[in-house]
């Protein structure tokens, strides 16, 4: 849970900013000025503060009025009316911090996702307009960026909706290009379209990732199951390139600080078989018998999920190795031929009736039982 500066950090700073103004309370705006500063009720001194920025919203004391009715909405939780105020205290002093800050964090705590959008950009780029003056408030600014920063990713990141999320970064990148989260937006695009469903821009976005991080195994294999889909014998290779770079990289990879050792491995399994499984396949396909089998058998253990897939595994390694026994004359190869093929003759698929036929060839070609 973010935490939230406390009102009486803001009041002392307002009050160190700014000296009270000295009223003449035979007038009426001296009269108001007289009770905000002796008035000891909260609920009253808040009143006396609306009643004259109403009143006198030109006064030359407002400015004055604004420090302690802004921090004084916030109290009260009327978050509303803190970011009004706070953009009636920006419109007369484009560089107050305090005021950017104050109505930022109004926003946050409505939780409102069009005013984070709204003030987080607003408060950035006062921030830095502060920051590049290189003034005495040189570290503020720099500090209140980075919550402007910090307050707009982590309500991307804590949105359950991918197209929410999707515009709360894109507003991010577009209005603080300098951030430190812009340089891994790529990665959560990626993702974020991936849950979507639009391939074409995952692609797009995985191409992109790969140029500057070669090993993302989340990448690699996206890409490896696009061109498996495409069913040629040149999108056949570049399947075997892709699997063969994401075994390479699955031990290298570190586990994601939010994901738990018992996901991580799961995760890890279910990769592993993929990337052997599509891998074996493509090679299969494109008749490379030795490198199917040795990648089919690995992944065997991990495709137990999908009867479907366990199936046309199960065929292609029997074939494989068929394959092999016809061209290495290995009499292992025709008996495990049939072993793989029985198992899948056995598994309701679109597989099933050939390997049945299968199975009674091979015994009757190899004087099998």
């Amino acid at each position: 849970m973010r935490r939230l500066l406390p009102l009486i950090f803001f009041a002392s700073v307002m009050n160190a900013q700014r000296a009270k103004p000295v009223y003449d309370p035979e007038t009426k705006d001296g009269l108001l000025s007289q009770h905000i500063q002796q008035e000891t009720d909260p609920v009253e001194k808040l009143r006396f503060m609306d009643q004259f920025a109403t009143q006198y919203p030109s006064h030359p004391a407002i400015l004055w009025v604004y420090d302690q009715l802004q921090p004084a909405y916030y109290q009260y939780k009327e978050w509303d009316q803190a970011m009004r105020v706070g953009a009636l205290r920006l419109a007369l002093e484009p560089e107050n911090l305090d005021a950017a800050k104050i109505a930022l964090r109004a926003a946050d705590a409505k939780h409102d996702n069009g005013d984070i959008i709204k003030w987080s950009a607003r408060v950035w780029h006062v921030a830095t307009s502060v920051e590049a003056k290189n003034g005495p408030k040189t570290a503020e600014a720099k500090q209140t960026a980075d919550y402007a920063e910090f307050c707009l990713y982590s309500t991307a990141m804590g949105a359950t909706d991918p197209k929410v999320k999707l515009e709360l970064l894109q507003n991010l990148e577009r209005e603080m290009p300098t951030s430190k989260y812009v340089g891994g937006l790529t990665d959560e695009y990626f993702r974020i379209y991936r849950q979507i469903g639009d391939d074409e821009k995952s692609t797009e976005l995985a191409e992109k990732g790969l140029k500057t991080e070669p090993g993302n195994v989340d990448m690699l294999m996206f890409m490896a199951e696009v061109y498996f889909r495409k069913n040629d014998p040149k999108s056949r290779q570049l399947v075997l390139q892709y699997t063969a770079r994401t075994l390479e990289s699955i031990d290298k990879t570190s586990r994601p600080a939010d994901v738990s050792e018992e996901e991580w491995a799961k995760k890890k399994s279910q990769m592993l078989g993929m990337a052997n499984y599509l891998g074996g396949m493509s090679s299969s396909l494109n008749n490379n018998f030795k490198a199917a089998d040795s990648m089919l058998r690995a992944a065997l253990p991990y495709i137990k999920d999908s009867d479907g897939q366990q199936a046309a595994l199960l065929y292609h390694l029997g074939m494989a190795n068929y394959r092999l026994a016809e061209k290495t004359g290995d009499r292992s190869r025709p008996v495990d031929a049939l072993k793989f093929m029985r198992r899948c003759a056995a598994i309701k698929s679109p597989f099933q009736e050939q390997a049945l036929r299968n199975v009674e060839a091979i015994k009757s070609e190899y004087s099998l039982q």
